[in-house]
């Protein structure tokens, strides 16, 4: 499957949303962060998009009439005349969880994880800091937002996956309840 590499500034109330988590939901791309610089006013991230040639185009062009790639005038992609409605509003956000994930290995780095739960639970995934380079390592704090048992299996899912998994409130924590 092709993949391309493009970097993404939002700013503001763009920055607060969850756009990764919407590319997946929306052109079915797998997204892998290599860097992200994320903050309440602003969000910087470098990501791997990967799927069909047509998946990747959809997505880009969706990117762009959201304002967050730079314009390029060698690209012919495809202005949607309307854009998708969010899918957050599909899903049941009962309950919300801050969730601190920190990475420490380079193999760690590699996988896609908030990709995965995103996909793979009933949860809509927002990141709302991070400090992470893929070779480095780093952290993302995020918001898992959806019934909560399904919120309870996705941080149960990140604690199979090795990485430091800090939930913020102890409905989560205790493991007892997952």
């Amino acid at each position: 499957m092709p993949v391309i590499t493009v970097n993404l500034t939002a700013t503001g109330e763009m920055a607060q949303r969850p756009l990764l988590w919407r590319l997946g939901r929306l052109f079915h791309v797998v997204t892998h962060i290599r860097r992200a610089r994320v903050s309440e006013e602003v969000a910087c991230l470098t990501v791997d998009i990967e799927g069909s040639q047509n998946e990747i185009t959809q997505a880009t062009a969706y990117l762009h009439a959201l304002g967050l790639l730079p314009g390029d005038s060698e690209t012919n992609l495809p202005v949607p005349s309307t854009l998708p409605q969010p899918p957050e509003t599909t899903v049941s956000q009962s309950v919300t969880t801050r969730v601190r994930i920190t990475t420490v290995t380079a193999e760690q780095n590699r996988a896609p994880l908030l990709y995965r739960v995103g996909k793979d639970f009933d949860v809509v995934v927002n990141i709302v800091r991070a400090a992470f380079d893929e070779e480095d390592g780093g952290y993302f704090e995020v918001d898992l937002s959806g019934p909560l048992s399904e919120v309870q299996r996705a941080i149960a899912y990140l604690h199979t996956t090795g990485v430091q998994v800090y939930p913020y409130q102890r409905s989560v924590t205790d493991y007892s309840n997952l």
